[in-house]
């Protein structure tokens, strides 16, 4: 599978689910783990910074930010696609 644009997610982005981020993660195509606050206090998103630049967000099967109550269940998903850690941003 050659994927050739460089991801910089927003809200216009496309699906990202747990699946296709751990084949990019097997392609070594992601560098990083992030977790940072939503603008809705109490939540927060999981991203992974691309090897071309950029970040792709991990969605739910709607598309939209899939965003998680607590850090642990963030670092759950994070984790799961393969990295050892995780950074968060708070």
């Amino acid at each position: 599978m050659d994927i050739t644009m460089i991801f910089i997610f927003g809200k216009d982005a496309g699906m990202t689910t747990l699946s296709e981020l751990k084949l990019m993660y097997q392609e070594d195509q992601l560098i990083e783990a992030v977790i940072e606050p939503t603008m809705a206090e109490g939540t927060w998103i999981v991203e992974f910074r691309h090897i071309r630049g950029g970040l792709v967000l991990l969605t739910d099967l709607k598309g939209g930010e899939m965003k998680y109550r607590d850090l642990e269940s963030a670092s759950k998903s994070a984790l799961s696609v393969g990295f050892n850690q995780v950074r968060i941003n708070d």
